[in-house]
């Protein structure tokens, strides 16, 4: 007998010692409190599962890399989320997000550090366009991502509910706290579980679930129980619920915020370390200039005395390497130990004019050459082509020579590009520039009035 309870006590002590094998310190503590997660937390058995996997030596390798690769972004990138409020912490959510790739792009085109889709992006103001894509652009976005963030917290007053709702939703979220509250009111109240609210609640909430129409109801229902003052946590949302297909959340959202508080807890033990990664001289650092519209990043690059294609990585949202025409600066990423170079020599930074073209069938480079009165062979340089292939609707720069005349130049200088919108007509957008419908057509060799919403219409003035 004593034989057999002596096994049974090993057996729950090796138990044990499993769901706490993970030895939590004060700097973990730290990141729980800073995304406003209870500290008993650290029992979650996934949660342990997922910081043994990866603080594993083979992981700690690819982290510790991943990390350098992108150590030129990162100061900037905390310094932002420092500016806009938020913990420290929130960098790792940008590591979950794109692992630290500036120029990361899912199957569901969500682009850069931030994962931004096409939408949201333009909710916060990051311009996507012929000219940029500034989702790739690491500081504004990240910008972007802050006050996407703080809209969240402001609306759930928990840093760790916004990054939930940043992976699967506002909606995903309400749904969980709602459904999350009912289930804890009623253990901790069980004689209420049968009550008309009770069951009234259980019934929308199922049709809601069924037919996932009428989510206004959800959300009144989420509205309602902030009155019983029920405290929803992270483990009580992040439990798995037996028997059921739609859990509170979604497998992907629950594995995300593990993992972002795993990576951060695994950094602060491991990497922030005085003169480390985090704290690298800031001379190795990159800070952002404001330059005339229309200059080309190639001459910006050789007034800095670097090489253009280190300047074009640090800038990959200036598409075809040419700042905006349609406006008077924009902000161009360069190393913080050019910032000196670029005070004493901003001015003799050469003002080329460029024009964009999209290849029409039967174009050529010769023929695109002649039209523009350049060489071909500049054509071909200034886009980095290897042949003299074109594709059709290939955009092309064409740098526009000094001997242009006036008019030419003044052209190019003064065009804007309009997005057709609903009810627009050529008619309309004619009217509203105060130009004529011929002078549309001919400037943007348009052989018929037919437009449809979405494209960009050239407007000279």
């Amino acid at each position: 007998m004593n034989k057999i309870l002596l096994i049974i006590f090993l057996s729950l002590s090796s138990f044990s010692f499993n769901l706490s094998a993970v030895a939590f310190t004060k700097k973990d503590y730290q990141v729980l409190k800073d995304l406003d997660i209870e500290k008993s937390f650290v029992h979650d058995e996934h949660l342990q599962d997922l910081y043994n996997e990866l603080s594993n030596k083979n992981h700690l390798y690819i982290y510790k890399r991943n990390l350098k690769k992108s150590s030129i972004y990162i100061s900037k990138i905390k310094e932002v989320l420092n500016q806009e409020g938020l913990p420290s912490s929130f960098l790792y959510l940008s590591m979950a997000e794109s692992n630290f790739r500036v120029d990361a792009k899912s199957s569901t085109n969500a682009l850069g550090l931030w994962q931004f889709m096409p939408q949201t992006a333009k909710i916060y103001n990051l311009r996507n366009d012929e000219y940029v894509d500034e989702r790739l652009d690491f500081i504004k976005s990240t910008h972007a991502a802050s006050k996407y963030l703080g809209a969240h917290y402001k609306r759930f007053g928990k840093w760790y509910l916004a990054i939930l709702a940043y992976n699967c939703g506002e909606g995903r979220v309400i749904e969980a706290l709602t459904r999350a509250s009912i289930d804890k009111y009623i253990e901790r109240y069980p004689d209420k579980k049968n009550s008309l609210k009770i069951k009234e609640y259980r019934n929308i909430i199922k049709e809601y679930l069924r037919t996932k129409k009428n989510f206004y109801k959800i959300n009144n229902i989420y509205k309602d129980l902030g009155d019983l003052n029920i405290h929803v946590t992270a483990r009580d949302l992040l439990k798995i619920q037996e028997k059921l297909d739609r859990q509170y959340l979604p497998r992907e959202s629950r594995i995300y915020l593990r993992k972002i508080v795993v990576l951060a807890m695994i950094a602060n033990r491991n990497f922030l370390k005085k003169g480390y990664i985090f704290d690298r001289d800031i001379n190795s650092t990159i800070t952002t200039v404001k330059l005339k519209g229309g200059l080309h990043l190639r001459s910006i690059s050789k007034v800095l005395n670097m090489k253009y294609s280190t300047l074009s990585k640090m800038n990959l949202h200036i598409k075809q390497q040419i700042l905006p025409f349609d406006v008077k600066s924009y902000d161009v990423n360069i190393p913080y130990s050019k910032l000196g170079i670029y005070s004493k020599n901003k001015n003799k930074i050469k003002n080329e004019s460029f024009v964009i073209y999209r290849v029409k069938k039967g174009d050529t480079l010769s023929s695109i050459a002649y039209k523009y009165k350049v060489k071909y062979s500049l054509i071909k340089k200034f886009n980095e082509l290897k042949s003299n292939r074109l594709s059709l609707k290939q955009k092309l720069v064409i740098p526009v020579i000094k001997n242009k005349s006036k008019n030419t130049r003044r052209k190019i200088a003064n065009k804007r590009l309009y997005k057709v919108k609903k009810g627009d007509s050529l008619s309309t957008i004619a009217h509203k520039f105060n130009i004529s419908v011929k002078k549309i057509k001919k400037d943007n060799s348009l052989k018929s009035n037919k437009i449809k919403i979405g494209d960009k219409i050239a407007i000279y003035k």
